[in-house]
Formats: structure tokens, sequence, C-alpha cells
């Protein structure tokens, strides 16, 4: 019984010792102390409950060892913490925004909050952009944005870390950022409001793999009002704007771009002069001196609402790449355009499962903005269009790869669009309600020159009426209703 006891006692004397206990002193920097106390290999934790706890200096933590918040408390100071496991709520902020933290690793995920970002209605760009930052220099995957509604005063740029000792200023980059949201309830769960007119929300910039899902994200674009509604399906493309979101071709005001910038240096600026507010971004990589982009993109579980473009691929003009973009899971309202295709090179690219309920022009082109480039290859399957669209899409298909469409559901819409191509493409098992013309005015309702483009067991109607519907082209029809005569243009 005795020799328990004493096994017991020296038990809790040990897993006691391996603890070190943070205590505050007065603001004064306290590296050194936490410095020796890290150095001590009985020591494998450091706890944090004072608010007073404050690194100016140079703070490195030996592998193995963890720094542990417990809520409330944070490390203050400009000072810098290389190495080392964090282990702290989500929902509480642990450093302050001049700390700089290298972490080897964290338990899941580092949360935007740990540095400050609060989610009701502030600023929270710097804490944010800082979270992007520190997450890529040190090779932590995923970003956490609680729920909350996270206000930023510039774009959220998502790029590779600096590293001047091999002279590469930009490399590829990974991360995922995952938020709280739906794609169908946008009432609740994280969402990232821009409150600027110029640029983008999210942009990805060479990333390998990079993922952002579980957010709504909002902006400031404003659709032409639908009251008059036969103007409203009559308005062309170009006219389509609130004239003050900025509709530049090679930058135009978007919820998430995909290389918006330019890799070369001899060649940094697109014709239009690119985002004004970010110029110093282009033809910033010393090494990636090509036309490479971004490759395995996933962009899932997503309400992006206010914006020219909802998603925009290789806006700039030169990047290419682009490729395996995943899209799926993405309800769009109040877009001029909801995904936009920028150049040959998007192999691969998969949109699924795409909701857009109303204020918006059309739901998928191609060279309206970017190069004017031949269009890459897209998979897009699964569609749900419920009024408030005037066309589906725009794709003149030139080039070296086909586009796919399948079961696309589109209610009340304007027009099919334009749809032209000189590779074998195919339309099928759809269904497309237009609108009344006494809602939405004589419309041409499908535009198709050339006998490679096949519609296969698709469905064109006035719903419960005969009235003729006009289409242009000579494209070929297989299995096909029409709810009343076809008129050729």
């Amino acid at each position: 019984m005795k020799n328990i006891f004493l096994c017991f006692l020296l038990f809790n004397f040990t897993a006691y010792s391996q603890t070190y206990i943070a205590k505050s002193n007065n603001s004064n920097d306290q590296t050194n102390l936490l410095q020796a106390a890290f150095k001590d290999p009985a020591i494998k934790t450091v706890l944090i409950n004072s608010s007073d706890i404050v690194i100016n200096g140079i703070l490195n933590i030996p592998q193995g060892k963890m720094i542990k918040f417990e809520n409330g408390y944070q490390l203050k100071g400009s000072g810098t913490i290389n190495g080392g496991n964090y282990d702290a709520d989500y929902q509480q902020q642990i450093f302050d925004t001049s700390l700089t933290v290298n972490p080897r690793s964290v338990n899941q995920y580092f949360s935007v909050k740990w540095y400050g970002a609060k989610g009701n209605n502030t600023d929270d760009y710097a804490a944010i952009q800082k979270s992007i930052n520190t997450c890529i220099k040190n090779n932590i995957r995923v970003l956490y944005i609680p729920t909350g509604r996270y206000k930023i005063s510039k774009p959220l740029i998502i790029r590779g870390a600096d590293d001047s000792k091999s002279g590469n200023q930009r490399t590829f980059c990974t991360l995922e950022i995952m938020g709280e949201s739906s794609f169908w309830d946008s009432n609740s769960g994280s969402e990232i409001v821009a409150t600027f007119n110029n640029a983008f929300a999210i942009g990805i910039q060479n990333g390998k793999g990079c993922k952002i899902e579980k957010l709504k994200i909002s902006g400031l674009f404003s659709p032409p009002s639908m009251r008059d509604s036969k103007a409203f399906y009559s308005l062309p493309f170009e006219k389509f704007t609130d004239e003050k979101c900025r509709d530049s071709r090679y930058s135009p005001y978007s919820g998430i771009v995909i290389d918006p910038f330019t890799n070369l240096p001899s060649n940094p600026l697109p014709p239009d002069g690119g985002y004004p507010s970010l110029l110093g971004y282009y033809g910033q990589s010393a090494k990636l001196q090509t036309q490479s982009g971004s490759t395995g993109t996933d962009l899932e579980e997503l309400n992006i609402s206010g914006f020219v473009v909802g998603i925009c691929s290789s806006p700039n003009g030169l990047t290419r790449n682009a490729e395996i973009t995943i899209i799926n899971k993405v309800q769009f309202s109040n877009c001029k355009l909801c995904i936009s295709g920028g150049q040959d090179q998007e192999k691969g690219n998969r949109i699924s499962n795409i909701y857009c309920w109303g204020g918006t022009h059309t739901i998928f082109g191609t060279d309206l903005y970017g190069g004017q480039r031949m269009a890459g290859n897209w998979n897009i399957d699964h569609v749900n269009i419920a009024g408030g669209v005037i066309r589906f899409i725009y794709n003149d298909q030139h080039g070296y790869f086909p586009t796919y469409i399948s079961n696309v559901f589109a209610e009340s819409i304007g027009s099919f669009g334009t749809f032209n191509s000189q590779l074998a493409c195919e339309v099928s098992d759809c269904i497309f309600d237009f609108a009344y013309q006494a809602q939405a005015g004589v419309q041409t309702l499908l535009t198709s020159y050339g006998v490679n483009v096949v519609f296969r067991s698709c469905n064109f109607r006035y719903y419960g009426e005969t009235t003729p519907l006009l289409m242009a082209g000579n494209c070929v029809f297989d299995h096909c209703f029409f709810s009343g005569p076809v008129i050729k243009k």
C-alpha cells in the first residue's frame, strides 16, 4: 500500500512538472523566461493563463513542445515565435496582430480568430490576411473561419510565401479555407463581406490544390431593376451594370478569382491596367517567369452574391492552367456573370449542383473576361435556375477542348444563349422553360451555328403555351421536345 501511494505521488509530480505556467511580469518582455522553460527537458507544455505575457524577442520552441492557451488569454508584443504545437479554442484571440508566429503544427485548424478577427461587422481584413500568410508560410493546410460576419476592406490573397534565399518570390501554395455556412442556408454561418467595389473578395494565385468551402461571400454589385421585365430580359451583356462596381475585361469585381495576376515581370500589367489597388502584385514571380497558373482548385458549399463575376478564372490575359477546377454546390444571386472561363488550358473543369435564382445576366461564359482566347474544357452538370436570369450560356467554342452540358433545369429564363463549336459538344437531358413573351418580349431563345453542337433529349418550351420558339443556327436536335413551332431566325 505504501508503494502504491509513493507511485501516485511520483506520477502527479511528473505530470505537473511537464507544464510551465507563464505568469504576468508587469508587461515586461518574457521571451527569455519562456525560452528557458522550453529548454528544460522536463517541461513539455507552457500554459498561458495570464493576459500580460509579452514576447518582444525571438522565441524558438523545440520540436514536440506545446503552447496551450486557456480561454480569454493571449500573447502580446511584437516578437517572433518559431515552432511549437498550438492548442487553443477556435473562438478566441491568442495573438496580437503585431506578433509573428511560425507554428510547427496546430491541433487541427488555424482559426482566423487567433489573430483577432471578430466576425461582428468590424473590419477583419488584417487578421484574416495575416492568418492566411501564416498558414501558407508554415504549411498549415486548413484555415478555419468560425460563424460570423467578417467585413474586409481589402481583397484576401492566397499565394506563395516569400523565399528570398532561393530567389523565388512567389512559389506555389496549398491552403483550404473552411467556414461554417451552407450553400442552401444563407442566413447563418460564416460570411465574408467585401466593402469595396474595385477588386475581388478572395484571390488564389498559383494555387495547387487550394480549397474554399462553406462560406457566404457578399459584395456591393446591384443588378438592374426587374420592375420592367421586358427591359430587363432585353438587356445586352455590356449594359448589365450598376455603373459603380468595376467591370473591366481583365480585372472585374469578383467574389473569387483564380490567378488574378500575371507572373511575368517583363510584361506585368494587362491591357486595362489591372486591379487598381493591387498593381504591386502583378509580375512578381522571379522564378515562375512562365504563363503557369493554378491547378486543382476546389470551390464547394458557397453562396456568392453581389459581384460583377461570381467566380472568375484567369482574367489577367496571360496565365494559363486554371485546370481541374471543381465548382460544386454553389448558389449565386445578383451577379452579372456567375462563372467565367478565361483561356483554353482550363482542362478537366467541372461545374455541378449550381443554383441561381435572380438578378443575373449569364450563368456561364467564356471570352467575356480575360484574354481573347479559345475556350477551355468544361463539364456542366445539374444546374437549377428559377427566374430573373437573362441567359444560361455564352460559349463560342474554338480550339482544343469541348464543353459538355447536362441536367439543367431552367425556369422563367430569358434564353439558352449562344453555343458555337468547332468540336463535338453536347447538351443533354435538359429542360428550358422560357419566360413568357408577355413578360420578356420576343427573344432569340437559342443561337448555335455548326452541326458540331448536338442537343439530345432536351425540352424547349413556353410552359403551357404553344408560342413559336425563335432560334438561330443549324445545330442538331436529337429526340428533343418543342412546345411550339421552331422559327429559324
